[in-house]
């Protein structure tokens, strides 16, 4: 289902490019919300296929959005492939473990869990936990997801987060309340499964205009203010950046 956020100033700006209401700036979100996220690396000759079984679990999850259950769910196509690398994702999320695994239970008993597209894809899952995040209420909506990955060197977790709350939190609130964004998210792994100290920037628009909005924001925050971005960069390891670009063939979101 889900398995597994985003110039060179910006190896980290772009990375740390989301529901709750707005927040205090420099402050944590009270109560962290957990994110599953699916990739699956499908045979081309297959999408179709993965097409469907994307409808199958957009039955289960839907249901669990309305009672409450989760906080949201979306689906994705990656749209910069790679040799090798993964073509489809998804994610859900949650207030609690509890619900996020019920969730995952429940798509589990589906009849076509072991379809064949399934079994033909390479496939990996993430369990992430976010402090900081903000999202709109969205409902079947399409857009694009970008995410960025970087590891922050060990010693310097709390300088990176300081750095992110007090200088791009803002910028995305202003961007979710305008509507340019839909979500944004700084995750990091609950079960780890890269570096310790790897976070991952999300961020949805409603569509490609949106990306480029946002990379205008960054751009503008960075000429205002040349030095914003320091205590971003210099917190994180060298050329560990990773990226991830896709359309969202749908998201729900309370």
């Amino acid at each position: 289902m889900l398995k597994r956020v985003f110039v060179s100033i910006a190896p980290v700006v772009v990375l740390l490019l989301g529901g709750a209401p707005l927040r205090a700036q420099g402050k944590p979100n009270p109560h962290p919300i957990f994110t599953y996220v699916s990739d699956w690396g499908v045979p081309r000759a297959q999408w179709s296929d993965m097409a469907k079984d994307n409808a199958e679990d957009k039955a289960v999850l839907d249901p669990l959005v309305a009672d409450g259950t989760l906080l949201g769910y979306g689906l994705y196509e990656n749209r910069i492939h790679s040799d090798g690398g993964y073509t489809h994702g998804s994610w859900f999320q949650a207030s609690s473990l509890a619900n996020l695994f019920k969730a995952l239970e429940m798509l589990y008993t589906r009849a076509s869990v072991t379809a064949p597209v399934l079994g033909a894809s390479k496939h990996q899952d993430f369990l992430m936990v976010s402090h900081d995040y903000g999202a709109k209420a969205v409902s079947n909506s399409t857009g694009y997801i970008r995410v960025i990955g970087a590891e922050v060197k060990p010693e310097h977790v709390n300088d990176f987060l300081e750095a992110y709350r007090r200088t791009l939190v803002p910028v995305y609130e202003k961007l979710l309340a305008d509507g340019t964004i839909v979500f944004y998210q700084l995750d990091s792994e609950y079960n780890i499964e890269n570096a310790p100290g790897r976070i991952f920037s999300v961020v949805g628009t409603r569509d490609a205009e949106g990306l480029d909005k946002v990379r205008a924001a960054i751009e503008d925050l960075v000429e205002k203010n040349p030095a914003a971005l320091s205590g971003l960069i210099s917190n994180t390891v060298p050329n560990s950046r990773i990226d991830l670009l896709g359309r969202i063939t749908t998201m729900t979101h309370k």
